[in-house]
């Protein structure tokens, strides 16, 4: 196998705490499976739950899954608050794997200002940064608005890191809606007789009635996935190279179109959704943890 890809994972996990949601768990188990992964760290970012519960939840979540190995840093508490252990280990790592280290951010972007703060290369040490976020018109789901989260929670931040960073891959709402994952996947996983596949389908099984429920869905958008999946396997994509335009207003609304100036980035679209969801189900089936 050639080398492992060095990734680290910053994200809002809350995969496990009743009513929230499971996208970012579900990232972290799909970089598991891949076996061309070699996951460093998990920063804890806020925006599902607050720092205190995402960081308890993930590693609860890695302890339940025989996975100690790999470290979990706490991050900033909230917006314009910036030192903390994530952002140490996001700029330390940053330099030891300097021009190879990717970055896979599902929540919030302050523990990116914060090692910005740190070393003002920092982002220049990183090959590539994906994200989940932002939207390009209106977001609408299952018929219902849905206001952004990710990028918009701390606007100021997510700002300076589009502006100051490249290598940019954006996993925009409108283009995650691709990422849907029915209700008969979960039955498929329950059947499957892979110990993952009975796991997810219990594991699962209440947050895909809450978007039953909340969100006229019959199946859940599995967001953050698709920002890890565009990181590891772009080929499964139309990269999209395009600008971006955003402002403090425009973010304020997680809207990347406010007419700043131009930003090169990338939009990746899906190829193919059933050749997608196929993969990415057997790549958590593939996850080395323990049940």
């Amino acid at each position: 196998m050639a080398e492992h890809i060095p990734v680290i994972l910053d994200c809002d996990n809350t995969m496990g705490i009743p009513g929230c949601d499971v996208d970012d768990g579900l990232a972290l188990l799909y970089l598991l499976g891949s076996p061309e992964v070699r996951l460093l760290g998990v920063t804890c970012s806020y925006g599902n739950s607050t720092q205190e519960a995402v960081c308890r939840n993930t590693t609860a979540l890695l302890s339940r899954w025989g996975r100690q190995d790999i470290p979990v840093l706490r991050g900033s508490e909230g917006p314009g608050r910036l030192p903390s252990p994530a952002a140490d280990f996001l700029c330390e790592t940053a330099r030891a794997y300097s021009g190879a280290l990717r970055l896979l951010v599902t929540g919030s972007t302050t523990n990116l200002r914060g090692a910005m703060e740190l070393d003002g290369h920092f982002l220049d040490h990183l090959r590539t940064v994906s994200m989940m976020g932002g939207i390009t018109e209106p977001l609408f789901v299952g018929g219902r608005p849905m206001a952004e989260l990710n990028l918009s929670i701390d606007c100021r931040a997510s700002l300076d890191v589009l502006r100051r960073g490249h290598g940019l891959r954006i996993a925009t709402a409108q283009n995650c809606l691709a990422s849907f994952f029915p209700r008969e996947g979960l039955e498929e996983l329950a059947e499957s007789g892979s110990p993952v596949g009975v796991y997810l389908a219990d594991a699962l099984a209440d947050w895909y009635g809450h978007n039953a429920v909340h969100w006229n869905l019959d199946g859940i958008v599995n967001w953050d996935v698709m920002a890890a999946v565009q990181l590891v396997r772009p080929e499964l994509f139309d990269l999209n190279d395009t600008v971006i335009t955003p402002t403090p207003e425009s973010l304020s609304q997680g809207m990347l179109a406010g007419g700043g100036p131009a930003i090169p980035v990338q939009l990746p679209v899906i190829l193919d959704p059933d050749q997608y969801r196929r993969y990415v189900y057997e790549t958590y089936c593939a996850a080395k943890i323990d049940l």
